[in-house]
C-alpha cells in the first residue's frame, strides 16, 4: 500500500468513513491550489472536497473562511459531500460559513480549529439555515470572545442535522431578559429544528451553552459535556407561539454553571421553560426526556453567585426524568413547576439548598425509586427559614400540586448535623396526594409532615424499638414496635400531630374512654354506647375488641 493510500485511509477513518476506504485512489490537488475544471472531477470522486484544494491555507494568519464557502459550495453544486479540514490546524475565519444541503464540514477526532479574525462582524460563525443533512464534525470553535456574537453555531429553520465531536468556546459575553426569556449569546443555538442531533460536543467558556427555541421536534443531546458557563448549560425556550416536542437531553455532564459577579447570574444547568409565570398562554414542552445526566452545583446560594434549580423542568407536559445525579448547590435539585403527567425515577439527589425534589405546581406526578439525602444545605446562609423536606410538594397562593404519587423512596440526612427537616415534606397548597411505602431516615426535624388537609394518604409504617419521645410525629402515623412487652400493644397511631405526638394502641381505636382501663380478666366484658366488648387479654387498653353494636 503506498503512503498516499495510508493516509487517505485514516482520513476517511477519522471523519467516520472507514468503509468509503476501499474505493479507487484518487489524485488530490496540491494543498494551496484552487479547484479548477481540471481537477474537479479527481477531487470529487469520493465526494470529499478538502479545504486546501479550494485555496484553505490554515495558518492561522490568512482569512480561509472564502476558500472554505468555495469548497462548501462546490460540495452543494455536486449533490452534497465533506469538505475536509486538516486536523490540529488553523482556520482563521473573517466571515461566516453558511452550511448548505448535503454537506458535512468535518476534521478527524483531534479537531481542526476555527478562529475568528480581531474585526469579525457577522452574527454567527457556522450558520446552518434553510436547509437538510447537514454535519458539523470534529471541529473546535474558538469564538474569541467578538462582542458582535449571538451564537458560535446557529442552526434554524433545518431538517435532519448533526453536530458531533464540537467544541466550543469563548462567548462569555451576554444579557438574559425576563420577560421574553430570552439570552441574547449561546455557543450553540437551535431554531425552529427537526431531527437534530447534538452529540459527543464540548461547550465550555459562554454564556449559554446551548440553547433550543422555536417550534423544535426530535432534538437529541446526547454525551455532551458542558460547564463554566455563567448563565445556563442547556435552556430550552417556548413562547405562547412556539414550543419542543420529542426532546431528550441523555448521559451529558454539566458543572459549574453560575458563580457570577451578579445576582441575576443565578445559574441553572438545565433549563426548560416557555416562561409561564410571565406569559400564562405559553405553550407546553411535549415529551420531554431527561436521562443519565450529572449535574454538580457550584456550592453557593441563589442570588450570591451560585445555582438556582439545577435541572429545572417547567411548562412540560408528558416528561420523564430518571437516574440522573445531581449534587451539590442549587436551589432545588431538580425541580418541577407547570407541569402535567410527569415521572420522577431512579434519580440521586444530594446537598442542594433547600430540597432534593420540589414538586411544584403539577397535576399528576408520580417520584419513584430516589435517592435524596442531606439537603437544605443553606450555602451562604441566607435563605428563609421553613420546613423543607428531601421530597416537598408546593404551589404558589392560589394554584396547587395535584394527584401526586410519591412511592418507593428513600430520603434521609446522615451528617453528623443534620440539616434537612423531613423526609418528605406536603405543603397546604396541595391535594390528592398518595404517599406508598418510603424509607425515611434520620432526618433533622421529623420523618413526614403535612400542612394540607386535603385529599391526603399515605400508607407507611414506621418500625422502632420503643414509642417515640423525640421528634415531630404526623396525625395517623404508625409506629410497629420491634419487641414488644409481653401484653403491649406491638401497633401505636398517632392521634395528635407534634413533637413527640399523642399516641394510642392502634387496637383500640373505637373503644370510649369509659372501658379503656386495662381489662381485669380476658374474656370480661363490658357496654358502652350501645355496644358489647370483650377482653381478650389483661395487659392494657389495646386488649378490648368491640362485640357488636345492641341497638
Amino acid at each position: 500500500m503506498t503512503h498516499q493510500e495510508t493516509s487517505r485511509r485514516s482520513v476517511l477513518a477519522g471523519l467516520g468513513l472507514a468503509a468509503a476506504a476501499a474505493a479507487p485512489m484518487v489524485a488530490v490537488a496540491p494543498p494551496a491550489q484552487a479547484a479548477t475544471p481540471e481537477n474537479a472531477a479527481a477531487v470529487n470522486s469520493i465526494n470529499l472536497y478538502p479545504a486546501d484544494a479550494y485555496g484553505a491555507v490554515a495558518d492561522g494568519v490568512a482569512d480561509d473562511s472564502a476558500a472554505l464557502q468555495r469548497a462548501i459550495d462546490a460540495a452543494a453544486a455536486a449533490g452534497g459531500g465533506t469538505v475536509v479540514l486538516r486536523a490540529g490546524k488553523q482556520y482563521l475565519l473573517g466571515k461566516s460559513l453558511r452550511l448548505k444541503t448535503g454537506v458535512a464540514l468535518a476534521s478527524d477526532r483531534a479537531r481542526a480549529t476555527l478562529v475568528l479574525t480581531s474585526g469579525y462582524a457577522d452574527p454567527h460563525v457556522l450558520a446552518v439555515k434553510d436547509v437538510s443533512v447537514v454535519t458539523l464534525r470534529n471541529l473546535k470553535l474558538d469564538c474569541g470572545e467578538r462582542r458582535p456574537l449571538l451564537a458560535g453555531v446557529h442552526v434554524t429553520a433545518s431538517t435532519d442535522v448533526i453536530l458531533d465531536n464540537l467544541h466550543v468556546e469563548g462567548l462569555t459575553a451576554g444579557a438574559y431578559d425576563r420577560p421574553s426569556g430570552v439570552g441574547s449569546t449561546a455557543l450553540v443555538r437551535i431554531g425552529d429544528s427537526h431531527r437534530l442531533q447534538v452529540v459527543g460536543c464540548r461547550l465550555t467558556k459562554g454564556y449559554i451553552g446551548l440553547n433550543v427555541v422555536g417550534n423544535s421536534t426530535h432534538i437529541l443531546i446526547d454525551d455532551c459535556d458542558v460547564h463554566d458557563l455563567s448563565q445556563f448549560g442547556m435552556h430550552v425556550h417556548g413562547t405562547v407561539a412556539s414550543h419542543t416536542e420529542h426532546l431528550t437531553i441523555s448521559r451529558c455532564r454539566v458543572e459549574r454553571i453560575g458563580g457570577g459577579p451578579h445576582p441575576e447570574f443565578s445559574g441553572t444547568p438545565i433549563y426548560i421553560t416557555s416562561g409561564g409565570t410571565i406569559h400564562p398562554g405559553a405553550q407546553k414542552h411535549r415529551f420531554v426526556r431527561a436521562t443519565d445526566n450529572t449535574l454538580t452545583g457550584n456550592y453557593k446560594a441563589f442570588k450570591f453567585g451560585g445555582n438556582a434549580d439545577m435541572m429545572a423542568i417547567y411548562d412540560i407536559h408528558d416528561g420523564f426524568f430518571d437516574r440522573n445525579v445531581i449534587f451539590g448547590g442549587g436551589d432545588a435539585g431538580l425541580s418541577t413547576d407547570r407541569c402535567r403527567k410527569l415521572v420522577i425515577a431512579n434519580n440521586i439527589i444530594g446537598h442542594c439548598n433547600t430540597v432534593g425534589i420540589n414538586v411544584w405546581e403539577v397535576v399528576d406526578c408520580t417520584v419513584v425509586g430516589n435517592v435524596v439525602y442531606n439537603n437544605y444545605q443553606n450555602f451562604d446562609g441566607h435563605l428563609i427559614a421553613e420546613d423543607r423536606g428531601g421530597i416537598r410538594t408546593y404551589a404558589r397562593d392560589g394554584k396547587k400540586s395535584e394527584n401526586v404519587v410519591i412511592v418507593g423512596n428513600r430520603s434521609f440526612d446522615d451528617q453528623a448535623t443534620k440539616t434537612q427537616d423531613f423526609g418528605i415534606f406536603i405543603h397546604p397548597r396541595t391535594r390528592g396526594v398518595d404517599i406508598g411505602a418510603n424509607t425515611l431516615t434520620g432526618n433533622k426535624t421529623g420523618l413526614f409532615k403535612t400542612k394540607s388537609a386535603e385529599d391526603i394518604t399515605f400508607s407507611f409504617v414506621v418500625t422502632l424499638d420503643a414509642l417515640p419521645t423525640t421528634g415531630w410525629w404526623d396525625k395517623n402515623m404508625v409506629v410497629q414496635l420491634r419487641n414488644p412487652a409481653p401484653g403491649q400493644p406491638s401497633r401505636w397511631i398517632c392521634t395528635v400531630g407534634g413533637t413527640p405526638g399523642t399516641w394510642r394502641p392502634e387496637a383500640a381505636l373505637d373503644v370510649p374512654a369509659a372501658i379503656t382501663a386495662a381489662p381485669a380478666y380476658a374474656g370480661q366484658l363490658a357496654l358502652a354506647n350501645n355496644a358489647l366488648y370483650v377482653a381478650k387479654g389483661t395487659a392494657s387498653a389495646a386488649d378490648w375488641r368491640k362485640v357488636g353494636d345492641l341497638a
